[in-house]
């Protein structure tokens, strides 16, 4: 019961989307009203710039970091500490609070990943921050930074769940991606119509 409830709590402090509150109170704008359907750290950039976009990164890596740390505190175990990661992921992207709707995840999971293999993840965001500066591509550098998170992981762990983690973490990410794809072509369709 007590893996469970912190599972849960994982999935309630990833469902309190940083983005939302931090346009409400700076900028007085409902993000999920956005035209793009992302309510993320990007958006708040978008909309009220550079120290709201900031809080907004902070504040979605704290809540993920905090899931996982507090699953592991609790339980001592790493299997469980994960799934409270993955847990906030869902939160995140699929919010109890904002009627399922909500933000990619990468900030989460980069939250998620700082408190289960930090140096792993430090190599991961060091390679990624090379290939946006060569490509300009941030959703490459994503893929690219989760596969040295990955090769990092393996190195440390060996072939084990936890090298394999980040992966799964990412494959929400791409679930997500793919939904708003969906839905915005939709979009565009029901416009032309």
């Amino acid at each position: 019961m007590v893996n469970v409830s912190v599972i849960v709590a994982g999935y309630l402090l990833g469902s309190i989307s940083a983005a939302w509150i931090i346009t409400r109170l700076f900028g007085k704008i409902d993000i999920r009203s956005a035209a793009d359907g992302r309510i993320s750290p990007a958006s708040v950039y978008y909309r009220l710039g550079t120290l709201p976009y900031i809080l907004a990164v902070f504040l979605d890596i704290l809540f993920a970091a905090t899931a996982v740390i507090l699953a592991q505190a609790v339980t001592h175990s790493n299997t469980v500490a994960m799934l409270s990661g993955f847990a906030a992921m869902l939160g995140h992207n699929w919010s109890l609070f904002l009627k399922f709707k909500g933000g990619q995840g990468a900030t989460t999971m980069t939250g998620a990943l700082a408190a289960i293999m930090f140096w792993q993840l430090c190599c991961g965001l060091a390679v990624a921050a090379l290939v946006v500066a060569i490509t300009r591509r941030s959703t490459i550098a994503t893929a690219i930074g989760i596969c040295a998170v990955v090769i990092a992981a393996i190195l440390k762990f060996g072939f084990t769940v936890s090298a394999f983690y980040p992966l799964g973490l990412f494959s929400i990410m791409l679930i997500k991606r793919l939904q708003l794809s969906r839905a915005s072509k939709r979009d565009i369709l029901n416009a032309s119509k």
